[in-house]
C-alpha cells in the first residue's frame, strides 16, 4: 500500500528519466548532470535503476560482443556489476555508452583463441577506475580507454599482461612499466602516408619498440625508432599473435612472390586501408605499412591460423602461413599435411593461393629475375620454405624478420 502511495506521488517528469518504457532518452551525460543538480531526481537513478540501464547498453551491443563457440553464443565481455556500488555503476553505464565495443571484442576473442584470456572477460571496479573519471576516459581514443581496461585480463606465459600504464606525463607504457616500453600514441606520420590517409581518431597509428622473444621467453625493447601499427586495436593484436607464435609449435609454409601476381591481389594489401576486412579474415593486423597479418580462425575452430605478407626488395613479398592445426600427414606438402588450414587460406587469398600452394608459375618474377629457382623442387610446388616451426623464433616471420622461414622437418 505504501509503496503504491508513493508511485502515486512520483513527478510525472519521472517517466522521461528512468527504465525502458523512455527507451532511455538520457544521455548518460545527462544523467549525471541531473543527479548532481536535481535533488528530488537523485532517487530516481538508484542502484537498481543504473544496473538495468548497464544490462540493456550491453545488450544494445550484442551483437559485436557475443561469439558462436561450438554452437553456444557466448559473452565476451561482462561486468562484475553484483559487487558494484552505485558509483561503480554509473561509471559502468558511462563506458558502456561513450561508444562501442567492437574493437576491442576483436582483441578478446582473438586472445581467447590464443589462450590469453577466458570468456567472458569480466571487469571489475578496479577495471573502470582505472580513468578517474569521465572527463579522463573521453580524453583519450576510445580503443586506448577500453584497453586500458581489459588489457590486464589478457595474460602471457611469462606472467605480463596487456596491461597500459599511464603516467602523469601523458606517457603511455605497455606489457611492462619501464621507459623502454613506451606506446607512443599517434606519432607523426609522413605526408601522405598510409595510415595518415586512413587514421581514425578514436583508434589511431601507435609506434613501439616492443617484441616477444621466443628464444628469452619474455617481452623486450629493441633499439631504433620502433614499428608504426596501423591503430591501437592493430598493436594490441599483433602482440596476442607475436606472442602465440613465438610460444607455440606451428606448421607453416612460406613463398617469396612478386606483388602483381593473382591479379595485383597482394599489392593491394598494402594500398588499401589497413583496416579493410574481407571474405575469409576473421581480423586483420598492419605495421610499417610493409606487413600485414591476417588471421582466419575465430573461437568456433579448434586451432588458430593466420597469413603474415611481409615486403621485400624488387616488389617482392613473402607470403608466410602458420598454423596449430594437427598434421593429419608427415612428410608431405603443407597442403596435404593441414588441409582445413589451406582451404581458409584460399578464400583469404584468392588467385594468389594457387601460387603459395600449388606451385603455379611465377611468369612476372621470372622475368624481372631471369631465375627459376622456384621450380627447383622435385614436385614443383614452389614452397620456400614448408614444414614445422618450433615457436623459437628462428625461422622467420614476426616484426623485424629479416629471413625467410625455413622447413624444421
Amino acid at each position: 500500500m505504501q509503496h503504491h502511495e508513493q508511485q502515486q506521488r512520483q513527478h510525472p517528469v519521472s517517466y522521461l528519466c528512468v527504465g525502458r518504457r523512455s527507451r532511455y532518452l538520457l544521455s548518460v551525460k545527462d544523467v549525471v548532470r541531473l543527479k548532481a543538480t536535481c535533488t528530488w531526481l537523485k532517487q530516481l537513478f538508484g542502484e537498481a535503476q543504473l544496473r538495468d540501464r548497464l544490462s540493456h547498453s550491453l545488450g544494445s551491443q550484442a551483437g559485436l560482443l557475443r561469439r558462436a563457440v561450438n554452437g553456444q553464443q557466448v559473452q565476451l565481455l561482462r561486468f562484475d556489476d553484483d559487487q558494484f556500488g552505485k558509483h561503480d555503476l554509473l561509471a559502468a553505464v558511462c563506458v558502456v555508452e561513450e561508444g562501442d565495443w567492437g574493437e576491442v571484442g576483436e582483441v578478446i576473442e582473438l586472445g581467447e583463441q590464443c589462450g590469453n584470456c577466458e570468456l567472458p572477460v569480466t571487469l571489475s571496479g578496479a577495471d573502470i577506475n582505472t580513468h578517474a573519471n569521465i572527463t579522463a576516459y573521453v580524453s583519450a581514443p576510445r580503443v586506448l580507454a577500453q584497453l586500458k581496461m581489459v588489457g590486464p585480463h589478457v595474460r602471457f606465459s611469462d606472467g605480463s599482461c596487456l596491461q597500459l600504464f599511464q603516467h602523469g606525463n601523458g606517457e603511455v607504457r605497455a606489457i611492462i612499466d619501464e621507459p623502454d616500453f613506451e606506446l607512443e600514441v599517434d606519432p607523426p606520420l609522413p605526408a601522405g602516408h598510409l595510415y595518415q590517409q586512413h587514421r581514425q581518431p578514436h583508434d589511431p597509428p601507435v609506434r613501439s619498440r616492443i617484441e616477444y622473444w621466443g628464444i628469452i621467453g619474455g617481452w623486450m625493447s629493441f633499439g631504433g625508432q620502433g614499428f608504426t601499427n596501423a591503430s591501437v586495436l592493430s598493436f594490441a593484436k599483433e602482440k596476442i599473435v607475436d606472442h602465440f607464435h613465438m610460444d607455440r609449435q606451428k606448421n607453416q609454409t612460406s613463398t617469396r612472390l612478386n606483388r602483381g601476381v593473382g591479379g595485383g591481389r597482394l599489392n593491394d594489401l598494402f594500398t588499401e586501408s589497413p583496416h579493410t576486412l574481407v571474405t575469409g579474415w576473421t581480423t586483420t593486423m598492419s605495421w610499417d605499412g610493409r606487413a600485414r597479418q591476417l588471421v582466419l580462425t575465430d573461437a568456433s575452430h579448434p586451432f588458430v591460423a593466420w597469413i603474415e605478407i611481409e615486403d621485400r626488395e624488387d616488389n617482392d613479398v613473402i607470403v608466410f602461413v602458420y598454423t596449430t592445426e594437427a598434421a593429419v600427414c608427415e612428410g608431405v606438402l603443407f597442403k596435404h599435411r593441414c588441409p582445413v588450414t589451406t582451404q581458409m587460406a584460399r578464400v583469404a587469398l584468392g588467385a594468389v593461393a594457387s601460387f603459395v600452394f600449388d606451385g603455379q608459375v611465377q611468369q612476372q618474377q621470372q622475368q624481372q629475375h631471369d631465375d627459376d629457382s622456384d621450380d627447383d623442387s622435385d614436385d614443383g610446388s614452389g614452397d620456400e620454405g614448408d614444414g614445422l616451426d618450433d615457436g623459437s623464433g628462428e625461422g622467420g616471420g614476426g616484426e623485424g624478420a629479416a629471413a625467410e622461414a625455413e622447413g624444421g622437418g
